[in-house]
């Protein structure tokens, strides 16, 4: 039982078996350049699996990403590794196990998972997650309606809880302009320090951040005046994978500094992009290159062990300091107005989710609201910017970040 990739001009083969007993040709022009399947321990590929992830594969670079695709297969191999071991129906084929399978069933596969070593919450939630969206679309005239919507494990309408529960979540980290300040000032270059503050400052996930571009900057038409600016984040994270858009805030003093960055000769002169590119990184490594979520939260951790930081600080309490820093903020007429903020810039779909902000010390919440204790964020972000700027002439070393 196994995940296949292949592309259309490597295929050696084209004419594969499926679990129904018929050929099909993958050279056909009706399927995707890049093709993902899984196959049985026969070497026989699932047909409904097949189905599915050639519908998703259809939108890639649309509204999904091959990885996410890919991870979708991976995880539907996982169930029919373990339909085949342990079939709810024994006398049923694969294809029609899936088709009947229970909440019970589903269960029980959760609970496999976890004695096999899957026992974190987000790898669990992400499985079931794809199990929902493929058992779904199952159900549709697409999916041949091989399910019916009123035997989904969540419910008719679906509206059940997932097998997987939430953990207890924990208090979010208070993140201040000082502690932020001191990560910076030990990176090595002002791409990386603009990159982060700008993390602090939108409350972009890591993932957006390395895939800002340039064409999702708010143009030179916005008002000079104006503290904060609008800003589009395109192909966010969003529920059972997918991708969602979103509108956050970006303060003018960040936004100034990126435009500075993008003024140095390094970044115009990028060799993988014309000068204007609306497909331009924002944030280019210091050898020119596109970031990735692995090596920005390497060069974070790095900074992180230099500075008198703990060294579980991870990137992603930026997020949690953006949070808070507008909690402390003058925008809006009241806290309720900087909770609903919060949740708009963070992108959560769930106003529950935001409220984790308010498991805090009476102490710290009476700081966060009273009127006299109110937070300048464009004040902040300028004091980050004049603390941690870095010329291109101050850079400590110019390839790689070995001491």
């Amino acid at each position: 039982m196994k995940l296949i990739q292949l592309s259309k001009n490597k295929i050696d083969n084209p004419i594969y078996t499926l679990s129904t007993g018929v050929s099909i040709d993958l050279s056909s022009s009706s399927f995707p350049e890049i093709i993902f399947s899984v196959v049985d321990s026969h070497d026989i590929i699932v047909r409904s699996i097949h189905q599915w992830l050639t519908h998703l594969s259809k939108g890639i670079g649309l509204n999904i990403s091959v990885k996410t695709i890919e991870q979708y297969g991976r995880t539907l191999s996982y169930l029919c590794r373990w339909l085949e071991k342990h079939p709810p129906f024994p006398e049923l084929s694969l294809e029609d196990n899936i088709k009947y399978l229970t909440r019970y069933d589903v269960i029980d596969w959760i609970n496999f998972m976890k004695s096999n070593g899957a026992e974190s919450y987000s790898t669990l939630h992400s499985r079931e997650s794809c199990l929902k969206g493929f058992l779904n679309w199952l159900t549709t005239i697409e999916g041949n309606k091989v399910r019916s919507p009123q035997d989904s494990p969540w419910g008719r309408h679906g509206n059940m809880r997932y097998v997987v529960k939430s953990p207890i979540a924990k208090s979010p980290k208070f993140i201040t302009a000082d502690l932020v300040i001191a990560i910076l000032n030990h990176m090595h270059n002002e791409c990386e320090r603009c990159m982060f503050h700008t993390q602090y400052d939108t409350g972009l996930r890591i993932s957006e951040l390395v895939n800002f571009r340039q064409e999702d900057l708010p143009d030179d038409n916005y008002d000079p005046s104006a503290k904060f600016i609008p800003l589009y984040v395109r192909g966010a994270k969003g529920s059972g994978g997918q991708t969602k858009e979103r509108i956050t805030l970006i303060s003018r003093a960040v936004l100034r500094r990126i435009k500075s960055y993008h003024n140095t000769i390094q970044y115009k002169l990028a060799p993988d992009w014309d000068i204007i590119d609306p497909d331009k990184p924002v944030f280019l490594t210091v050898n020119q290159l596109p970031w990735s979520t692995r090596n920005a939260s390497k060069q974070f951790k790095q900074a992180v062990k230099k500075g008198d930081v703990s060294e579980s600080f991870k990137s992603h309490w930026m997020r949690h300091g953006t949070a808070f820093s507008v909690l402390r903020s003058d925008i809006g007429r009241s806290y309720e107005d900087r909770i609903l903020t919060v949740q708009k810039m963070l992108g959560h779909s769930n106003l529950t989710t935001t409220e984790i902000y308010t498991q805090m010390s009476p102490a710290l919440l009476t700081k966060l609201t009273k009127t006299e204790n109110t937070l300048d964020r464009l004040e902040e972000a300028e004091q980050i910017r004049s603390q941690t700027f870095l010329s291109h002439l101050q850079h400590k070393e110019k390839r790689g970040h070995r001491d």
